[in-house]
């Protein structure tokens, strides 16, 4: 069961309560998942989810081969990108982590597993595909997928470096994104190296580059985010503290919280951050910041979960596993009276 506040409080009250307490509650609006059966409620394997600009949910599920389409009250409206070769189907590979990108200033549905890229509209007509052949000869030959759109419409794609060179994770910023390709400016995050800036400079698709070192041997990744505005939000490895970056690399606000060992970042539309703890088999635990980065709170759930989606208002989408490693999808929202909202700082 989740825990659940027995009245309602002010964002106010709950930012002092937060400094006293520590803990802000999360209420389960809705869930959706089936343990049997053969409707779209019963999943396979979720990769990824997203919220379009009225509130319906689209969960990726290479294990059923298909996208689902549910609007904000749960009910099926539709199947997208289906098992197929032609306009609107795609080949779903379960080996490769897949994400899917809901894209405001379009109205699209980025669909992207490193290997192919497709992008629908919400009723699954076609508008780009693309296949993402790595060079494995070539050292260094970078392979990527989009993880974000921002609301001027620029793309994030989170690239990787094929074995043999660095181990980078990067992420790039498209500019020219009108024929849906990603190029532009580019932001390194190497875990390889302590704390420190390479020197920017130009790279072949005419954008600038520039590096940032971390020390994180005990780390396969660094839990970073884009956010609405294009920011670029990191946690720092080495220390309790999260930095806002520009694409280009400049710092623009550091943060301090509770803990480092972080699973996920998320910002929301109102830029309030949401900072999942490493993944604990029995909990997940977010610690909450509002856009100033004042700390309100962690709020916690009793079971696991493997990806956040934020949206405005306190409310979250979760992809999360019960007792029987049943996956399902949750909607919960912060328990307060006010609605959270962007402050001025």
């Amino acid at each position: 069961m989740l825990r659940v506040s027995v009245a309602f409080v002010s964002l106010v009250w709950a930012a002092s309560a937060a400094a006293q307490t520590g803990e802000l509650h999360l209420v389960q609006e809705l869930r959706l998942g089936r343990v049997d059966g053969s409707g779209p409620d019963v999943f396979a394997d979720i990769h990824d989810l997203a919220i379009d600009s009225f509130g319906r949910i689209y969960v990726l599920d290479p294990g059923w081969k298909d996208v689902r389409l549910f609007d904000g009250e749960g009910r099926f409206i539709r199947r997208l990108a289906p098992e197929g070769e032609g306009p609107g189907e795609r080949r779903h590979r379960p080996q490769f982590p897949a994400r899917v990108t809901w894209d405001a200033s379009r109205a699209r549905l980025w669909i992207d597993d490193r290997r192919f890229l497709s992008v629908l509209d919400s009723l699954g007509a076609e508008y780009s595909r693309d296949t993402h052949v790595p060079s494995f000869s070539e050292r260094g030959s970078p392979t990527g997928v989009v993880v974000a759109v921002d609301k001027e419409g620029r793309v994030y794609e989170q690239q990787y470096r094929v074995p043999g060179d660095s181990v980078y994770s990067y992420v790039a910023r498209g500019r020219d994104t009108t024929g849906y390709v990603v190029s532009g400016d580019t932001l390194h995050l190497d875990t390889r190296a302590l704390i420190q800036r390479g020197s920017p400079r130009t790279d072949t698709s005419g954008g600038n580059t520039l590096t940032i070192n971390f020390l994180a041997p005990e780390r396969d990744h660094i839990a970073w985010s884009i956010s609405p505005a294009g920011t670029v939000w990191l946690a720092d490895p080495k220390e309790p503290r999260l930095h806002e970056v520009s694409i280009a690399g400049d710092t623009l606000g550091t943060f301090d919280i509770p803990r480092k060992d972080l699973a996920e970042l998320d910002i929301s539309p109102e830029g309030w951050i949401w900072a999942r703890r490493a993944a604990d088999p029995d909990e997940s635990i977010w610690d909450v910041l509002d856009n100033c980065g004042v700390y309100l709170g962690a709020a916690s759930v009793p079971y696991a979960v493997t990806v956040t989606e934020v949206g405005s208002a306190g409310v979250i989408h979760v992809v999360a596993s019960g007792h029987l490693d049943i996956e399902h999808v949750a909607r919960l929202r912060l328990d307060t009276e006010t609605s959270p909202s962007r402050r001025s700082c």
